[in-house]
C-alpha cells in the first residue's frame, strides 16, 4: 500500500535523525544547560564514595545489605571492601539520554509531523568492572540511531527505538560498563490517550490484607550474603527470591530524584535556564500562571494525581525500578557473585500506588570461556498481575570445580626438577 504524504515526511525526519547515527557526544560534569544532541547526557558524579553508593543503596530501599555499607563486613568479602550495587552507575552518569533535534528543528517537527513524544524505556547494560569508593568516572555517547517496531496502538502512531550507547570508563581508564538507553520515540502521539500505558490507569486501594502482608513482608526479606550461591546448585527454573515493595509513593520518586538522580533537581534560575532550552519539556502550572519542567511534574502533586504535563496520575521513574530489579537479583545471588547483564523494558509504567513484585526464574545453565553463568527472566508486576517492567539477566557464579588457572598461579615460579 502506498505511504501517505504524512508517512513520508515522518520518515524524512527519521532518516534525518539516523543520518546521525555513531555520532558521539563526551558527555561533560553538571552540563547545564544539557546538550541538545544528547538529551540529559551529563555526568552527575565525577566520584564514587561510600556516602554516594549508601544514598543510592536508599533510594532503592536497599538498606539491609551489608556489603553497600558495611567497612568490616566489606573486608571480609572477596571484594575487599565496599563495592557499589549493579545499577548504581545511574547516579554516576544521567540515566536519560537520547538524540534530539534542536529547539528549531524540534518545533518544525511538531508542525509537520503532528506530536511527537520521547518516553524513557529502560536499558541493557553490560557491567564489567565493580565500582569502589574511589573511583572516578568519564564516558562517551554514540548515538545508536533510530529503529521502527510495531506500535500498540493505532494509526497514525508510529513507534521507534531510539537507543544511545553509553561506554563507562574508571581512572584508569578501564571499560566499568556498556549502557545502552532505549527510548521510545512516537509520532502522531497523543500523551491524554495512551490507556493502559500510561494516562488513564486508576490507583489501587489495598485491603487492609494487602496492606499489611506487604508491611510484615519487609521483616522475611531474604539476603543471602557471605553464604555461597554455587552454580552447580543451580537449576533451570528455579524462582529468584521476589521482592514485593510498595505501594509506590511519592516519598518513593522523591528518594529517587534525590538519590539516584541529582541531574532533575535544579531550582530557581538554573531551573528556568534548562526549561528556556528545551521549553517543550516544561509545562504551564495554571493555578499560579508559571513555567515549570515537565520532568518532576510526575511526583509534584502528593495526592497522587500528576498535573497537566501528563495528563493521568504520577509515575514510577524506571530507573528506579531497573534498581529495584537488581536488589532482587544481588538479594538472591549473594556476595560471591557477578551481575553481568541486565536488560529490561517498561511496557506499562508504574503509578502512585502500585505495589512493585519483583520476580525472576532460571532460565539456563552453561559454562561460557571458563565462567559459570545463570540466565534468567526477571519482571516486575503489580498486584493485578500488570508486567511493569520485563526483562532478562546473566549471573556469574561461583563453582566448586577446581579453578585451575588460581591454584597454578599460586604454586608460584616454577624452577624445574
Amino acid at each position: 500500500m502506498a505511504k501517505s504524504k504524512q508517512d513520508e515526511l515522518i520518515d524524512e525526519l527519521i532518516n534525518a535523525m539516523n543520518g546521525m547515527r555513531g555520532k558521539v557526544v563526551i558527555p561533560q560534569v553538571g552540563e547545564l544547560p544539557p546538550q541538545m544532541d544528547c538529551f540529559y547526557g551529563t555526568i552527575m558524579n565525577q566520584y564514587c564514595t561510600t556516602d554516594l553508593i549508601r544514598h543510592y543503596a536508599d533510594a532503592i530501599g536497599d538498606w539491609r545489605n551489608p556489603l553497600w555499607r558495611n567497612d568490616e563486613y566489606a573486608r571480609n568479602t572477596r571484594w575487599g571492601g565496599i563495592i557499589a550495587p549493579p545499577t548504581f552507575l545511574d547516579a554516576i552518569i544521567q540515566p536519560y539520554a537520547a538524540m534530539m533535534p534542536t529547539d528549531a528543528e524540534f518545533m518544525d517537527v511538531i508542525g509537520r509531523y503532528g506530536l511527537v513524544q520521547g518516553l524513557p524505556n529502560g536499558s541493557q547494560r553490560w557491567l564489567l568492572k565493580p565500582v569502589r569508593p574511589g573511583d572516578r568516572f568519564h564516558a562517551v555517547s554514540v548515538f545508536m540511531g533510530l529503529k521502527e517496531v510495531e506500535s500498540k496502538h493505532p494509526a497514525p502512531v508510529r513507534h521507534f527505538d531510539d537507543v544511545m550507547r553509553r561506554v563507562i570508563f574508571n581512572q584508569r581508564d578501564e571499560i566499568v560498563s556498556v549502557h545502552d538507553r532505549y527510548v521510545d520515540f512516537f509520532v502522531n502521539y497523543d500523551l491524554e490517550k495512551l490507556g493502559p500505558y500510561y494516562g488513564t490507569r486508576k490507583r489501587r486501594k489495598l485491603t487492609d490484607e494487602e496492606r499489611d502482608s506487604i508491611t510484615d513482608g519487609y521483616d522475611k526479606i531474604k539476603i543471602r550474603g557471605a553464604d555461597t550461591l554455587f552454580w552447580e546448585d543451580v537449576n533451570v527454573d528455579d524462582e529468584i527470591w521476589p521482592l514485593t515493595l510498595g505501594p509506590l509513593s511519592v516519598q518513593d520518586i522523591f528518594a529517587a530524584y534525590g538519590g539516584i538522580i541529582q541531574a532533575h533537581a535544579l531550582a530557581f534560575d538554573a531551573q528556568w535556564e534548562r526549561i528556556r532550552r528545551c521549553f517543550w519539556f516544561s509545562w504551564l502550572d495554571p493555578e499560579v500562571n508559571a513555567w515549570t519542567c515537565g520532568g518532576a511534574c510526575h511526583a509534584a502533586d502528593h495526592k497522587g494525581h500528576a498535573p497537566l504535563a501528563s495528563g493521568g496520575p504520577a509515575v514510577s521513574l524506571y530507573f528506579q525500578n531497573e534498581g529495584l530489579l537488581g536488589r532482587m537479583i544481588t538479594n538472591w545471588m549473594g556476595d560471591d557473585a557477578t551481575l553481568k547483564m541486565l536488560n529490561v523494558r517498561m511496557p506499562i509504567i508504574p503509578i502512585m500506588g502500585d505495589v512493585l513484585c519483583q520476580k525472576g526464574k532460571v532460565t539456563k545453565k552453561y559454562v561460557d570461556s571458563g565462567e559459570h553463568l545463570v540466565d534468567m527472566d526477571v519482571w516486575c508486576e503489580n498486584l493485578d498481575g500488570d508486567h511493569l517492567m520485563v526483562g532478562n539477566a546473566t549471573v556469574r557464579l561461583q563453582t566448586h570445580a577446581p579453578d585451575y588457572l588460581n591454584i597454578i598461579s599460586s604454586l608460584g615460579r616454577y624452577n624445574g626438577p
